[in-house]
């Protein structure tokens, strides 16, 4: 009877793991097979903002790539996300920037390897994919036919990112196994930054801080037709963001019958269909 009751609840936590795991996968978006374009506007501008996952099938990214082909011949400019450090020009300090970004997060988000390893299927360092699609990285913007002319990095430096969150939560502590320790490692081991730290950092800095720079890019451009390729989860944070701009800022149904401007016309035609 114990040895039943056991079974029972190894079972049961097996299940709950696994639904859970699924729900996971689901909110994440990396089975999708296509892309759901999102539109603001106000009087000046028009915003379509493509929600990107840094993980994903090739059919997705294929889906990407023709919508941004298609709108960029409609005269739309893409703004692009890319946390970087272009401008930092101490090596040094480069790197500590990014090895203070792997502590504070657990895992290195960026470089050759991506989101998703893609010998273990684990994405982000722990989430494990059990699924049935082969899954790949986002491939670089060249490859999702962004013009390198006309497009705009629209986001922050990372020095300057790690430089704020430290004057307002103190530093980032890292030490020699941190520096022994190659970013392209995935067996990271030099511990990581409590939880309630790393949550400040996920929610202020990788999207608020980062959503107000993008708005403001926006706001600041005379550009009137703007192709956003940001992550989902920056949304709803960029229409917050650019309402505190401007309130004229309004987030547009893609099928609402008044809504009737040429390129969201010629949008529906040309595109969605696809």
């Amino acid at each position: 009877m114990k040895k039943t009751l056991i079974l029972l609840i190894i079972l049961t936590l097996t299940s709950c793991a696994s639904v859970f795991n699924k729900r996971i996968i689901k909110k994440l978006g990396v089975e999708n097979e296509k892309t759901e374009l999102k539109f603001i506007d106000n009087i000046e501008q028009e915003i379509i903002f493509i929600p990107m996952h840094h993980v994903g099938r090739k059919r997705y990214y294929n889906d990407i790539a023709n919508k941004v082909d298609s709108l960029q011949k409609l005269k739309y400019v893409v703004f692009y996300e890319g946390v970087t450090d272009n401008k930092e020009k101490d090596s040094l300090i480069r790197k500590k920037s990014l090895l203070k970004l792997r502590r504070i997060m657990g895992f290195f988000p960026q470089g050759k390897k991506g989101y998703l390893d893609t010998t273990t299927n684990i994405i982000a360092g722990k989430i494990k994919y059990k699924g049935k699609y082969k899954l790949i990285n986002q491939p670089n913007y060249k490859l999702l036919k962004v013009d390198s002319l006309s497009s705009i990095r629209a986001d922050i430096n990372l020095t300057e990112l790690i430089t704020d969150f430290e004057k307002n939560y103190g530093k980032i502590k890292i030490d020699s196994c941190d520096y022994k320790t190659d970013l392209k490692d995935k067996n990271y081991r030099c511990g990581k930054a409590k939880r309630g730290l790393r949550k400040k950092f996920e929610n202020g800095y990788v999207k608020d801080y980062r959503n107000k720079y993008l708005a403001e890019q926006i706001f600041k451009s005379n550009k009137n037709k703007i192709l956003v390729i940001y992550g989902d989860a920056h949304f709803f944070g960029l229409y917050w963001e650019l309402n505190l701009l401007d309130n004229d800022y309004t987030i547009i149904r893609t099928f609402k019958k008044d809504y009737t401007r040429d390129s969201i016309r010629t949008f529906k035609k040309n595109i969605i269909k696809k």
